[in-house]
């Protein structure tokens, strides 16, 4: 491919490692794990990584065990064992053995955070639709959905147009790591695999990660939000890819929060239970100078990389602090020290976001997305908030969990993000897969980013990079075929 996105693991300890973000890589080494010698900090849980795949010898296990530890956890294919209940001193100790990479303490690192989300105040939905006897409606034309008007992120990717050519990802699944999803609620009903969906997320008052939040409550809405513009009924709102399927993957809390080894144990889950495309709008910022920091992303590229060996595509929202990836310069501050996980990682597709002000210029980039071809391979529309104007942002479902519409199924939220524009570049994966079969992980990438369009007529773009999705170009390319 012509462009590459770079991107620099380096802790105190080790000289910084280069690794090329390039479309036509094969996958990446097995990364050297950077970590400090000092104590682990107490923590509910801790991440052992073994030195190399497999499961924890028996002397291993034995001394987890004389620690008063047990493991909870424990993945053959990626060698990643969790631990609950050992101090910080045993903790410690389990490191200094010659058969584990490192060990790492569990810590809450990975966020939401969108400019905007909030109920749309636009005319009553509430009257176009009741969710009271509702059942799915089948194969419909998402153009007769009753907001449909009023969504340009659809139209903008041309998704209007793929529908009446595709099968609109029929037979696709979609796994999604967020905040829950409202299985009731009338857009996603019937859409959402509860049979698959599952739940890696813990209360913060579950100090010791007893029980798992339900998947199909989101207090958040994030999660909920997401998923109606990946599938949905058409009824009042469309979405990219209507005739798919989403499996909810829950790794945040209902803070929107997570810990990083919810979202580790979530792409293993949705890699080993049959997934192709995998959607994360969250992330989270890691500093390249502290040890600890990059070793936890080194182990995180590890589990990356499992997914992508098995041709899996991880999507990513870029992150929404306005910053150049190539100046590494945000309107906050320099971010040169900093790493945005997991969407600056290798082998994950980085989406940024664009969106109207005042209802023109839709290929604009959003003044908040992050930018420039070392961190964004490609945008999708996400919404803007320059200015006030809802008709700016995107339309997605509500779940009756919120504080936004408590109890109501057949309410809707707008909002602008990168976490809205990363589902509809997942969404355009199913459809493409849907139609194809056979075009998966790096060839489905590279599907994604070379029909993109060429916003200012050149690819690589130094701040589009590959520039903006386009559905219909895609199911017609016959590279993507």
């Amino acid at each position: 491919m012509g462009a590459c996105r770079r991107l620099v693991l380096g802790g105190a300890a080790a000289s910084a490692v280069l690794l090329g973000a390039c479309s036509d890589l094969g996958p990446a080494a097995s990364p050297v794990i950077h970590a400090s010698n000092s104590a682990l900090p107490p923590a509910a849980r801790y991440l052992v990584a073994l030195r190399g795949t497999g499961s924890p010898s028996p002397s291993l296990a034995a001394q987890i065990r004389a620690g008063g530890g047990r493991i909870v956890y424990s993945h053959a294919g990626s060698g990643l064992v969790v631990v609950a209940g050992l101090s910080s001193a045993a903790a410690t100790a389990v490191r200094q053995r010659t058969d584990v990479q490192t060990v790492i303490a569990d810590v809450k690192r990975i966020r939401i955070h969108d400019p905007a989300f909030g109920r749309w105040a636009g005319r009553p939905l509430t009257t176009l639709q009741h969710a009271a006897g509702y059942t799915p409606r089948g194969t419909v034309d998402p153009r007769t959905a009753a907001a449909f008007s009023l969504q340009w992120n659809m139209t903008q990717v041309h998704a209007d147009s793929a529908w009446q050519i595709t099968t609109q990802g029929a037979g696709e699944k979609v796994f999604i790591l967020d905040s829950g999803v409202d299985t009731a609620q009338v857009e996603l009903k019937g859409h959402v695999n509860t049979a698959l969906s599952t739940s890696f997320a813990f209360a913060a008052t579950d100090t010791v990660d007893t029980l798992a939040l339900p998947f199909g409550h989101d207090v958040v809405g994030h999660g909920t939000f997401v998923s109606s513009i990946i599938t949905g009924n058409s009824i009042t709102i469309a979405a990219v890819a209507p005739q798919s399927q989403i499996v909810m993957v829950r790794v945040l809390d209902d803070g929107g929060q997570g810990s990083f080894l919810a979202s580790l144990e979530g792409i293993l889950y949705a890699t080993d239970n049959g997934a192709n495309v995998i959607n994360m709008s969250l992330g989270g910022y890691f500093d390249r100078t502290n040890a600890d920091d990059m070793a936890f992303v080194d182990v995180f590229q590890r589990v990356v990389d499992y997914a992508f060996q098995r041709g899996i595509l991880i999507v990513a929202a870029s992150g929404n602090e306005g910053l150049d990836f190539n100046t590494a310069v945000a309107p906050t501050g320099s971010y040169v020290d900093s790493l945005e996980t997991p969407a600056g990682l290798h082998h994950v597709l980085s989406v940024g976001a664009t969106g109207p002000v005042d209802t023109a210029n839709f290929t604009g980039i959003a003044v908040y997305s992050n930018f420039g071809n070392d961190g964004v391979a490609v945008f999708a529309p996400g919404g803007n908030t320059v200015d006030t104007v809802q008709a700016d942002l995107v339309i997605g479902a509500c779940s009756s969990a919120t504080s936004l519409c408590p109890g109501a199924e057949n309410q809707y939220l707008i909002g602008a993000g990168t976490s809205f524009a990363s589902p509809m570049t997942a969404a355009e994966g199913a459809v493409i897969q849907g139609q194809s079969g056979t075009v998966v992980g790096q060839a489905l990438e590279t599907c994604i980013e070379t029909t993109a369009t060429e916003v200012t007529g050149k690819r690589p773009d130094p701040d589009y990079n590959f520039g903006i999705i386009d559905v219909l170009a895609a199911v017609n390319s016959k590279g993507c075929q």
